[in-house]
């Protein structure tokens, strides 16, 4: 099965990322859903990523904290696509868009399940795990390269 990744520039588009984050937090992991939605959302960057009959089956945000840092969060990859580097693809439209943005370090609050997932791509765990919304979370950390080699809106297969 084949993926495209795309920054989300339609508000369909930002409103199928919704739809997906409200199956994987509120549905299966049973986060309330005034947590889901915050702020941040109007402000952010999202991507989407589209199976080829146009379903959206992944999505994540970043948020600018400052003129250096950006916040990676709200990823979420449909069950039935875990596991064919759709999260995979989106981190790294998300650090090209950061990269792009002229940013230099992303922090992430990851679910502690998914820590080694961002470990195995060079983020590196700073302090001790915490509970967000009854969810165990650790912060990791990582300083983006300086090139771009590729725009965030790119074909991707898995």
């Amino acid at each position: 099965m084949s993926y495209t990744v795309r920054f989300a520039s339609t508000s369909a588009q930002r409103d199928a990322a919704f739809a997906l984050r409200r199956a994987v937090f509120e549905v299966e992991q049973n986060v309330p859903r005034p947590l889901d939605r915050d702020s941040n959302d109007e402000n952010a960057d999202h991507v989407v990523v589209l199976a080829e009959d146009g379903a959206c089956v992944g999505t994540g945000r970043a948020v600018r904290l400052d003129s250096r840092t950006c916040q990676i969060g709200r990823m979420a990859v449909l069950a039935a696509w875990r596991r064919r580097g759709v999260g995979e693809a989106v981190l790294t439209a998300l650090e090209r868009i950061a990269a792009l943005r002229g940013l230099a370090e992303i922090v992430v609050h990851a679910q502690l399940p998914a820590e080694s997932f961002y470990l195995k791509r060079g983020y590196a765990r700073e302090g001790e795990p915490f509970v967000d919304q009854g969810l165990t979370h650790v912060v990791v950390r990582r300083r983006l390269p300086r090139a771009v080699t590729q725009a965030p809106d790119v074909p991707a297969g898995a």
